[in-house]
């Protein structure tokens, strides 16, 4: 195994030699507190309590390998309208092809593949690639709400609205 595969931070390594080929292995991985802590400092999330993966690994006839199944975690992230902490269970279904074949002739018409390297595939660090991808970009807290900010006069304010009124402005006939 390489060394940028060691240095992350949910290492799950399958040995494809011990796949039968045409045969689904069911497997479930688990997270640990240490673990979850790395991958919520990754995430910048402010806590992760969970992380699992309950998935199938299928070895291809062409000796491509398959994984397709469900990744949970149990996360906090910070709102995005006060940072107050928003709790959030997450729930994904995943799917991704690896392969130790250099010219793959599919990988244009299709999601790119993973690499294949010593017999061994690392899906771990796809389970929480996966993860990123699920997560809500715009957590907010119940009941919170975004709202713009006007000045005294009661006209909005900002970059935004001075374009607007530079705008406006060229729509008045000129005297």
């Amino acid at each position: 195994m390489n060394e940028t595969i060691e240095t992350h931070e949910f290492v799950r390594a399958i040995d494809v030699a011990e796949l039968e080929p045409g045969q689904r292995d069911h497997m479930v991985f688990e997270a640990t507190a240490e673990e979850c802590a790395a991958i919520a400092a990754r995430l910048k999330l402010l806590s992760m309590s969970s992380f699992s993966a309950d998935i199938y690994v299928l070895r291809e006839l062409s000796g491509d390998v398959s994984i397709f199944g469900d990744i949970a975690a149990d996360v906090e992230q910070a709102c995005v309208v006060t940072l107050e902490p928003v709790r959030d269970s997450v729930e994904d279904s995943i799917m991704q092809r690896f392969t130790d074949r250099e010219d793959d002739e599919e990988a244009e018409d299709e999601d790119p593949v993973e690499p294949i390297v010593d017999d061994e595939i690392e899906v771990g660090e796809v389970l929480v690639q996966n993860l990123s991808l699920a997560l809500n970009p715009y957590s907010r807290a119940p009941g919170v709400a975004f709202e713009a900010v006007d000045d005294e006069a009661g006209e909005p304010s900002g970059p935004f609205a001075a374009l607007a009124q530079l705008r406006d402005m060229g729509d008045k006939p000129k005297k």
